[in-house]
């Protein structure tokens, strides 16, 4: 099943588990930004880490009744400790970057699994990263927009016999922005985009409004510490046809 994940605050996070849970499985990891602005929110992220686990070190070891192996050895995140698995993860995990709406749709829509697998091994996720942020402030952020994009990555999934896993994370230099984050999938949009033009009669009904997690929950579910959130907005149980034929547009 696809699955919206919502136990990851930040990029250093997801790529952690994905670093470890990689053994024998390819990785897709699509990234819905530039290159240039995933690194910068990553390297901050890493180096903020850092300066917090020096900080938490006590400055007298000696009082401290720990071995001292123990007391200097405070786990650092996989991406600098752990080099060699990391190299060796790094080649089944596929980074793909995806800066704007129109490259992300056209990706999704032409994507094949271009690593073969042996038949009993089980194919690896597609993990789409900050799908809704990128839509975030857009003509496209809306049930019409949203439904076109996350159908396609549906799609993909569908198409290639892989779960599509989506993440949404904060921004590590503004982490209180209430437009990055888990927190978007509870974000309330308009069924169509202002750019539509209706009659009289419909703009009352084309101006109404719809929780992201609601028609998400028609190809996502929910996975994590706020699937509460979901309960509690009461998703709708929509149809389970392919994605194709559930694509509203």
């Amino acid at each position: 099943m696809n699955s919206i994940i919502l136990r990851y605050d930040y990029e250093s996070e997801l790529l952690q588990d994905v670093i470890r849970e990689t053994s024998l499985t390819p990785t897709d990891l699509v990234i819905c930004s530039s290159k240039e602005d995933f690194l910068g929110q990553l390297v901050t992220q890493l180096h903020q880490g850092q300066v917090q686990s020096e900080v938490e070190t006590p400055s007298h070891p000696e009082e401290v009744d720990t071995p001292s192996e123990e007391r200097w050895s405070k786990p650092r995140h996989v991406l600098l400790s752990q080099i060699l698995h990391v190299l060796s993860a790094s080649q089944l995990v596929n980074l793909i970057f995806c800066p704007n709406i129109p490259i992300l749709r056209g990706f999704l829509s032409g994507f094949i699994s271009r690593t073969a697998l042996p038949s009993t091994q089980p194919p690896g996720p597609i993990i789409v990263l900050n799908l809704l942020a990128m839509h975030h402030g857009t003509s496209e952020f809306t049930l019409q927009g949203l439904s076109q994009t996350l159908a396609t990555a549906a799609s993909a999934g569908h198409r290639t016999n892989r779960r599509v896993k989506l993440v949404e994370c904060k921004d590590i230099n503004d982490p209180f922005n209430p437009n990055r984050g888990p927190n978007l999938w509870q974000t309330e949009v308009q069924l169509l985009s202002a750019a539509i033009k209706i009659g009289e009669p419909g703009q009352s009904w084309g101006r109404r409004t719809i929780s992201v997690m609601k028609f998400a929950s028609r190809w996502f579910s929910a996975e994590g510490q706020n699937e509460r959130h979901r309960q509690e907005n009461d998703p709708v149980d929509w149809p389970r046809n392919s994605p194709e034929e559930e694509m509203i547009v």
